[in-house]
C-alpha cells in the first residue's frame, strides 16, 4: 500500500511535464514501476525494468520507491519461505499416516467403481451375466444391444435393435450375412465387448446372458492398411489373421469381419474356408461377417457351423438390422447403392451384367428372407395367441374357483341352518314328550344323545362339504356336465331350472317354472343333484 500511494504521489508530480506515457502503475520484475516516454527516462531518478513491445514505453521504477519495493520484496520471500515451511510440516504430519489415507483413498475408489456399476446398470437396464461350466460351454445373448450405439441413438431419440443369438460346444461358429450398413459388423462388436464386459465384472445391456470364460479375445475388425509400413488392405488382413492363427486355441474368442476381402471373391472365399475351419477344429468359438458366397455354403454344409443373416425390407431397400439365425442373409448391394443414390440407368446397366446363377441366388436369398420375416411375424403372434389363450384360461379357472367356493358357502350356511332348525325341534319335542317331572332324567339322556348327533352331523358335513371347499380353493374341482334332465341353477333365477334340450355352440333350452328358455352355458351356475324327497339323519326319526 506504501509503495502505491508512493507512485500515485509521483504520477501526480509529473502529469503535465509530458514524462509518463499513461497515468497508471504497473508491475516489472515483481517490482511496482511507472511508464515513462521513452528518451526521456535521464529525467528521472530511477532503474528501468523494461520495454513495450514497440520500445516507445519504458518502465521506470522511481528512486523515492526503491526502498519500498525492496521491503515488499522481502516480505515476500519471507512469505514463501513461511508457506514452504508449512507445507513441510503438513506433509511430514500426512506422511505419518499415508497408509490410512491410502487405504481410505482405495476405498473410496472402490466405491466410486460400484456406484459407477450400479449407475450404468440403471441406465441401460442391464442384468448380471452367468458364466457356464467349462464342460458344456455355452454363449447365450438376449436381447443384447451395444451400449455406446445405444447412447448415440437414445441422443437422436431412437433405439437400437437388440440382437439374440446362442453358441455352444456342438455350434461354436456363427457366419453373419447380410447387407451394407445392416449391422454385421455392430453384431461381432457387440459379443466381444459384452464379453469383455462380463470378465470385467460389468453388468451387460440385454435381457439374460450366459458367457465363457474366454481366456483370449481375438479381433480383426476394419482396415488395417497402412501406407508407412507398405501394407495393402489385403496384406494387413492376412497378416492379422495369421497372428490369430498363431494364438487361438479351445479357450478364445475369434472376431472376425468381412472374413476373405480385398482380394478376388473366389480366392477370399477359398482362403476363409480354411480359416474358419482350422478355428473350428481348434475349438475356438467364431463370429465371422462375409459377403462371400462360398462362405455362406460352408456355413449351410458343415456340422458346429450356423448360419445368420441381417434383415432386409425388399420395399424400403433399407436393413432392418434384425439377427435372424438358421439362414445367410441377402448382400443387398445395388440396392443399398440405389438407396444411396446412385443414377437409375447406372444400376439398370449394373443389374443386367449380373450372370444368371448370381441372379438366381439373389432371388432365392430374398425369397429365403421375405419367409424367413414371415415366418418369425407368425411366431411371433402364435406366442401372443398363446399368451391371450392362457390368461383367458386363468381368469376362466378363477371364476370358476370362486362360484364354486360361493356355493360351497351357501352349502355350509344352509347345513348350519338345518342343523339349528333340527336341534330347536329336537328340544321342543323332547321337552313336550318328557314334560312330566319323573321323566327328567331320560330328557336329560335324550339332550346328551341329540347334542352327540349333533356332532356327528357336524363331522360329516365337514368331511364332505368343506374337503369339497379346499379342492375348489385348490383349482381341483372339474366343471360339471350338462346333460338332457340335468337340475342347474342359472344367474338371476332363485328357482333351479331343468335342462330340456343341448342346443350346441354353449347353448342350452331349460325349463324354469311355466317358463322356457334359450340361455348361454356361461350362464349356469352350477349342476344341481336330482331332486330328492328330504330325509332326516340316519338314526333320528320324529314319532308321531
Amino acid at each position: 500500500r506504501l509503495v502505491q500511494e508512493s507512485l500515485e504521489r509521483f504520477v501526480e508530480r509529473h502529469r503535465e511535464d509530458g514524462l509518463l506515457q499513461e497515468e497508471f502503475v504497473t508491475i516489472r520484475n515483481d517490482r511496482f514501476v511507472v511508464p515513462v516516454v521513452a528518451g526521456r527516462q535521464r529525467r528521472i531518478d530511477g532503474v528501468v525494468h523494461g520495454s513495450s513491445g514497440s520500445g516507445h514505453t519504458l518502465f521506470v521504477e522511481p528512486l523515492e520507491t526503491i526502498e519500498l519495493n525492496n521491503e515488499l520484496v522481502r516480505l515476500h520471500e519471507e512469505e514463501l519461505r513461511e508457506v514452504h515451511r508449512i507445507l513441510l510440516d503438513a506433509t511430514q504430519r500426512l506422511r505419518e499416516r499415508s497408509a490410512a489415507i491410502q487405504a481410505s483413498a482405495e476405498a473410496l475408489g472402490e466405491l466410486e467403481w460400484l456406484f459407477a456399476k450400479a449407475a450404468f446398470a440403471a441406465d441401460f437396464q442391464c442384468v448380471l451375466p452367468r458364466f457356464s461350466p467349462e464342460a458344456p460351454r455355452r454363449l447365450y445373448l438376449k436381447q443384447a444391444r451395444h451400449p455406446l450405439l445405444e447412447d448415440v441413438l437414445r441422443r437422436q431419440g431412437k433405439r437400437p435393435v437388440p440382437i439374440t443369438l446362442e453358441l455352444n460346444d456342438q455350434q461354436r461358429t456363427l457366419l453373419v450375412s447380410g447387407p451394407n450398413t445392416g449391422g454385421k459388423t455392430v453384431t461381432l462388436k457387440t459379443v466381444g465387448l459384452l464379453t469383455l464386459m462380463a470378465q470385467s465384472g460389468l453388468p451387460l445391456p440385454c435381457e439374460e446372458a450366459e458367457l465363457p470364460i474366454f481366456e483370449q479375445v481375438l479381433a480383426d475388425i476394419g482396415d488395417n492398411q497402412s501406407i508407412q509400413e507398405s501394407l495393402s488392405t489385403f496384406s494387413a488382413h492376412v497378416n492379422r489373421l495369421r497372428r490369430m492363427i498363431e494364438l487361438a486355441d479351445s479357450g478364445a474368442l475369434v472376431l472376425l469381419d468381412e472374413l476373405g476381402r480385398a482380394t478376388d471373391p473366389e480366392e477370399g472365399g477359398a482362403l476363409g474356408t480354411a480359416v474358419l475351419e482350422h478355428f473350428r477344429r481348434t475349438g475356438a468359438f467364431t463370429l465371422a461377417s462375409t459377403h462371400l458366397l462360398a462362405l455362406k455354403a460352408y456355413g449351410a454344409s458343415t456340422p458346429g457351423v450356423l448360419n445368420a443373416g441381417m434383415g432386409f425390407n425388399e420395399e424400403t431397400l433399407e436393413p432392418t438390422y434384425a439377427l435372424r439365425l438358421g439362414a445367410p442373409g441377402k448382400s443387398a448391394g445395388l440396392e443399398i447403392a440405389q438407396r444411396l443414390g446412385m443414377p437409375p440407368e447406372l444400376m439398370e446397366q449394373a443389374r443386367q451384367r449380373l450372370t444368371r446363377q448370381e441372379q438366381d441366388i439373389a432371388r432365392f436369398l430374398a425369397e429365403l428372407d421375405r419367409r424367413l420375416e414371415e415366418t418369425a411375424r407368425l411366431a411371433e403372434e402364435l406366442r401372443k395367441q398363446k399368451e391371450a389363450l392362457a390368461a383367458r384360461e386363468r381368469a376362466l379357472a378363477k371364476e370358476w374357483a370362486e362360484r364354486e367356493s360361493a356355493k360351497l358357502k351357501e352349502i355350509d350356511r344352509r347345513c348350519q341352518l338345518a342343523l339349528e332348525r333340527f336341534e330347536a325341534q329336537a328340544r321342543e319335542t323332547i321337552e313336550r314328550i318328557l314334560s312330566d317331572a319323573s321323566q327328567k332324567r331320560e330328557a336329560a339322556r335324550a339332550m346328551r344323545q341329540v347334542g352327540r348327533l349333533k356332532r356327528e352331523l357336524q363331522q360329516e358335513v365337514e368331511v364332505t362339504v368343506l374337503a369339497a371347499r379346499d379342492e375348489a380353493r385348490r383349482g381341483q374341482l372339474e366343471k360339471p356336465k350338462i346333460v338332457e334332465g340335468a337340475r342347474v341353477r342359472l344367474k338371476g333365477l332363485a328357482e333351479p331350472a331343468q335342462v330340456r334340450r343341448l342346443l350346441g355352440e354353449g347353448k342350452i333350452e331349460v325349463q324354469a317354472g311355466f317358463m322356457k328358455l334359450q340361455v348361454s352355458t356361461d350362464e349356469v351356475l352350477e349342476v344341481l343333484p336330482p331332486a330328492e324327497s328330504k330325509k332326516l339323519p340316519s338314526r333320528i326319526s320324529f314319532d308321531a
